[in-house]
């Protein structure tokens, strides 16, 4: 039945800290995004790519899936109803170790929306988010329109200690629990209009009638 789903049923939150450095800024976003989303009273978890250093994706690599830093991606992302995505920013664009963790997904990430955040030398980091955003598009997810960016200067022996940035991600994150529940319910009342058009692109990522 349309609405079935309890939209009041906890968000299940997914932290990707996308940088391959241990020592980078980006482990103060991630500390502040977990701790705003718990208080957001969202189910969270954390992928660190630092700590699960996957290999570089290679496409139709049927071994690549038993490793279990690529299936420890996949379940993540498919547990989520939302994503907190921080990247530093390499050449105007998100970091090599986040768009390799968007290689490893597609249909995981079908449906969920996300807040991005960027950690840059000194940019305005749009150009990452926009990146990051785009890889969610095309995965047919949504992201916030609200970001974030934080500059080298920004942090103090790794410790965010811009407020103005502080409160900047804080509000991306309570939005992120906010906003995913009429988006959740919305995308799964469409799948009860598969296979028709009327599910838009909700749609195409119903399951597959086996018969």
């Amino acid at each position: 039945m349309r609405g079935s789903t309890p939209n009041d049923s906890p968000v299940r939150a997914l932290v990707v800290a996308g940088s391959s450095r241990r020592d980078s800024n980006v482990a103060a976003i991630v500390s502040l995004a977990t701790q705003t989303l718990a208080a957001a009273e969202a189910q969270v978890r954390c992928s660190d790519l630092a700590v699960l250093l996957p290999p570089v994706f290679v496409h139709a690599d049927e071994a690549q899936a038993e490793l279990p830093a690529v299936q420890s991606i996949r379940r993540d992302a498919a547990w989520a109803d939302a994503l907190f995505l921080i990247t530093p920013e390499y050449h105007g664009n998100m970091s090599g170790a986040l768009k390799n963790w968007f290689d490893f997904l597609y249909p995981e990430l079908a449906g969920k929306l996300a807040a991005a955040v960027a950690v840059t030398g000194g940019g305005s980091g749009d150009m990452s988010l926009q990146a990051v955003e785009r890889s969610v598009s095309w995965c047919h997810g949504f992201s916030l329109p609200y970001r974030a960016a934080a500059k080298d200067s920004d942090f103090n022996d790794g410790a965010l200690r811009s407020p103005a940035i502080a409160e900047r991600i804080e509000r991306l994150a309570f939005d992120l629990v906010r906003y995913v529940r009429p988006i959740r319910q919305a995308w799964t009342d469409a799948l009860e209009d598969a296979p028709s058009t009327r599910a838009g692109v909700a749609g195409l990522h119903a399951p597959k009638d086996p018969a």
